[in-house]
């Protein structure tokens, strides 16, 4: 029988921090097309499809559940681990993703990985810090309010890929019963923030990048970012932004006067301690879309 073959890991990791909706699949393709050590992987693994229609369907559901799992990218029982603290079980999930990794980045002669996903930071963060002692940072960070608008249009389940605001391990916990469905991603913005700020002061990151989604449409901005991460690059050629709510059909994000109510009411809610961490909130005004 023949020995099993080594896995060659990637000689870098670079994490990403994200709400969701805040422009991952185009960072995804700036460092695609411009950074060649480079492999960046936007919410792997996927639910690889074959079959049609309705047989579709059934056939991602048994993915989900059989091959690439949700464990895999970082929801169903990963939220309920990091939730109840098991740390131990969200390391084995990353060891497997680091296998994963290793695996992208050798088919693609890459030795730097790149992880572009919301989940990273909803429970896998405290598996792959265990797993990966020392590691990049980006976090991309949209308006809150219109990252709000954005899910909204978006119409999905808030807990399929979040956990309750309550829960004992959040940095903001919130316990009030009647959140409005906007709030709810109002926190999420905000507990996503605050558990960057949480690993960026870890000890264990070595580059770090603040990532105003704005940036994504600049080709200036973005070559700081990379020098920031320390990801040589060629030069830069502009990478049109991409919409993925316009792509899939839904509508485009515009601000109502109900949604700034809403972000007031939300507002109010917070505690002053949340307030001095999240300073990025004191100076920030939103705009309704003209």
């Amino acid at each position: 029988m023949n020995a099993p073959k080594e896995i060659a890991f990637p000689e870098r990791f670079i994490f990403t921090v994200a709400s969701g909706r805040c422009g991952q699949a185009s960072f995804t393709e700036w460092i695609n097309c411009h950074v060649p050590d480079a492999h960046a992987a936007f919410e792997e693994p996927h639910a690889r499809v074959r079959l049609p229609g309705f047989l579709g369907d059934v056939e991602r559901r048994v993915r989900r559940q059989f091959v690439e799992t949700d464990e895999l990218l970082g929801r169903g029982r990963v939220l309920a681990a990091y939730a109840r603290g098991d740390d131990g079980y969200l390391a084995r999930v990353a060891a497997k993703r680091v296998a994963m990794a290793g695996r992208w980045c050798a088919a693609a002669n890459k030795s730097i990985y790149v992880d572009v996903s919301k989940y990273y930071a909803r429970g896998l963060h405290a598996g792959f810090s265990r797993v990966v002692p020392r590691f990049g940072l980006a976090i991309l960070l949209r308006d809150p309010v219109a990252n709000m608008r954005s899910f909204l249009n978006r119409g999905k389940d808030f807990f399929k890929d979040n956990a309750r605001p309550d829960a004992p391990r959040n940095c903001l916990r919130m316990t009030d019963p009647d959140l409005a469905k906007g709030e709810l991603y109002l926190w999420a913005w905000c507990e996503m923030y605050l558990r960057y700020l949480q690993l960026r002061h870890s000890g264990q990151v070595t580059h770090v990048a603040e990532i105003p989604t704005r940036d994504l449409d600049n080709a200036g901005r973005m070559a700081e970012h990379f020098r920031a991460l320390d990801l040589p690059h060629r030069p830069l050629v502009r990478v049109p932004v991409r919409n993925t709510n316009l792509e899939a059909g839904r509508g485009a994000t515009a601000v109502s006067a109900e949604d700034l109510r809403l972000f007031e009411r939300f507002m109010n809610r917070l505690p002053a301690s949340a307030l001095d961490s999240l300073s990025v909130l004191r100076t920030y005004a939103p705009q309704v879309a003209a």
